[in-house]
């Protein structure tokens, strides 16, 4: 009676069973869990369940959504390289310091690409190539001067000059490269560094008013004020025109500060600010200027060797004062600041986690 009586109670106990698994499977069927759900409740049950980084990967890859142990911020790959092409627009161009000569700054234009390589997620360096045009205006009042030379028949004659004001209008053609320092806070990011850089060509028009000139012959106390053949005398104006060519090179400190407005995860658009300003200002342009310009010592106004003799004029970025043995302009300063826009191209390094799951 009693193993009856077992039996049937057993009996009901595993129907009882069947029928609690067929609902649960039944509503598992009408409700689907996704595998990534899944997966994430099963890893922390279980958090040994993580086998290394081809598995963070795997799960970073196909299951994006998991979030235990932070796996959908922290093994995100970080950029590692990005590429940016730019074109920038600005104020620019020479500067005087301490001279009797002026310079006025005026439109600044350039292009060029860049490099960032990325050490951690926020510091890199930066480097790349780029070309700005600068153009400059620079104007001098009243100067006199004079210089030696030796004439065709060995005797020597010593012109005196004098104008009531100059005035150079400038072309500048400057290649850079720069040398950075890069920190990047979320969608900002600022660069420092230096920035060698090259004038490959220096490009000028100028126009001298109210030249007076005089020839003194020492070797018989004469003095020449009016003769077309010795260019004596009174001139309106002499226009000339000329290059440099190979200058050397001018040093900038730079900086700027770029805010990234992103397409995609591959491709942003940054808008920047920046500065670029010389270091040294002892550069000249006396050793590069074309040999059609050949004054006397580099006088502002000289003379050719010719006959009859005609005036030549010098660039206040390569007279002589002969008086005082010095440069007309002694510090040359080079300021190029602006906008800049710039299509950035990115590339990502390998996904890591940053914390241990266990």
């Amino acid at each position: 009676m009693l193993k009856g009586i077992r039996h049937i109670g057993l009996g009901k106990c595993y129907r009882h069973v069947l029928a609690v698994l067929a609902c649960m499977l039944l509503s598992h069927i009408s409700m689907p869990v996704s595998y990534a759900q899944s997966a994430a409740a099963a890893l922390k049950m279980n958090p040994k369940a993580y086998t290394g980084k081809s598995a963070w990967w795997y799960n970073y890859q196909y299951f994006p959504e998991l979030t235990i142990f932070g796996q959908s911020d922290d093994t995100i790959p970080d950029v590692k390289h990005r590429y940016s092409f730019y074109i920038n627009g600005g104020y620019a161009g020479f500067e005087f310091s301490h001279t009797p000569a002026s310079a006025q700054k005026s439109l600044g234009l350039g292009f060029g690409g860049r490099y960032n390589y990325f050490v951690s997620p926020n510091w890199g360096f930066r480097t790349g190539l780029g070309l700005d045009y600068a153009k400059t205006t620079a104007k001098m009042g009243e100067f006199v001067d004079d210089f030696l030379k030796t004439d065709q028949e060995s005797d020597q004659v010593h012109y005196h000059y004098s104008f009531s004001s100059v005035e150079e209008d400038y072309d500048i053609y400057m290649l850079s490269v720069p040398l950075q320092l890069v920190y990047q806070y979320k969608r900002l990011m600022g660069g420092f560094g230096i920035k060698p850089a090259f004038p490959i060509s220096v490009a000028y028009s100028q126009t001298i008013t109210d030249i007076n000139t005089k020839a003194y012959f020492p070797q018989y106390d004469v003095w020449v004020d009016d003769s077309w053949v010795m260019a004596c005398g009174d001139y309106p104006y002499v226009p000339t025109s000329n290059k440099y060519m190979a200058s050397p090179i001018v040093i900038l400190a730079t900086a700027d500060l770029e805010y990234m407005i992103p397409v995609n995860r591959k491709f942003s658009i940054g808008v920047s600010a920046f500065i670029d300003y010389s270091i040294n200002s002892s550069f000249s342009f006396r050793k590069s200027q074309l040999s059609s310009v050949n004054t006397d010592q580099n006088s502002m106004v000289g003379t050719t060797n010719e006959v009859p003799i005609s005036l030549v004029n010098n660039s206040l970025l390569s007279g002589k004062k002969n008086y005082e043995s010095e440069s007309v302009v002694q510090h040359i300063h080079y300021m190029n600041a602006g906008l800049r826009v710039s299509l950035n191209v990115n590339s990502y390094g390998p996904p890591k986690p940053r914390t241990k799951p266990y």
